[in-house]
């Protein structure tokens, strides 16, 4: 569980502030792209898991129909256990990064353009405007962005139990998948309950140790 919130939520940041600073410029056709980019999280968990688990199937899927063209062999996306875990990698960040760029994108958006025109006439360069003005600026954004998704991947479970189902084995079990497994399946209803009460105390302690760090980080800036 922890492994796919880091490595995804980690990715959807980048890739959600990314797409905001690009769409922050004017260029023609960038309304549409905005609303475009925000398809993929108006889908259901479960439309969204059966999709990927066609592009992922290993003898009829797109992926393997374009690895053969290029003279590659295909790959296990959800059948080999050292793969399955990134394949549920790649469908929630594909599923969930215009979450990420819709908060970005609207904290760019608050930020004051005087700070930015200022910046500029010193000469500073889009780095050092993005490092010292915008992403500061953006921090407030950023922590409500990444703290809202975190507790929202730690409870991730349709979407691999249409994919995936848990597998294969237990590599792609996260601890939701485990407590629904154990109380509904096999009916042990108080290891469930600990499972779930557990969970809790982690998604808790994560959240609280995440606010710590930003308030320091503030902290610091402000000093």
């Amino acid at each position: 569980t922890i492994r796919i919130v880091g490595i995804a939520v980690s990715l959807e940041y980048l890739l959600g502030l990314g797409l905001a600073l690009l769409l922050d410029r004017p260029f023609r056709g960038r309304s549409f792209f905005r609303v475009l980019f925000l398809v993929p999280m108006l889908l259901t968990p479960i439309a969204v898991g059966y999709l990927w688990r066609m592009i992922f199937d290993v003898g009829r899927g797109p992926i393997t129909g374009i690895l053969g063209r290029i003279g590659l062999s295909p790959v296990g996306w959800i059948t080999d256990p050292k793969v399955a875990l990134y394949s549920i990698v790649i469908t929630d960040v594909w599923q969930w990064t215009p979450f990420m760029f819709l908060i970005l994108f609207a904290g760019i958006q608050a930020i004051p353009r005087d700070y930015i025109e200022a910046a500029r006439v010193d000469g500073a360069s889009r780095w050092q405007l993005f490092r010292h003005v915008i992403f500061p600026l953006l921090a407030p954004a950023s922590v409500a962005a990444v703290l809202l998704r975190a507790v929202e991947c730690f409870k991730i479970v349709d979407t691999i139990f249409i994919m995936t189902g848990g597998g294969p084995g237990r590599s792609t079990e996260t601890m939701t998948l485990l407590g629904y497994s154990v109380g509904f399946r096999a009916f042990d209803l108080a290891y469930g309950a600990t499972v779930a009460f557990s969970l809790f105390l982690v998604v808790l302690a994560a959240a609280m140790a995440f606010a710590m760090v930003t308030r320091k980080a503030r902290q610091l800036r402000l000093d």
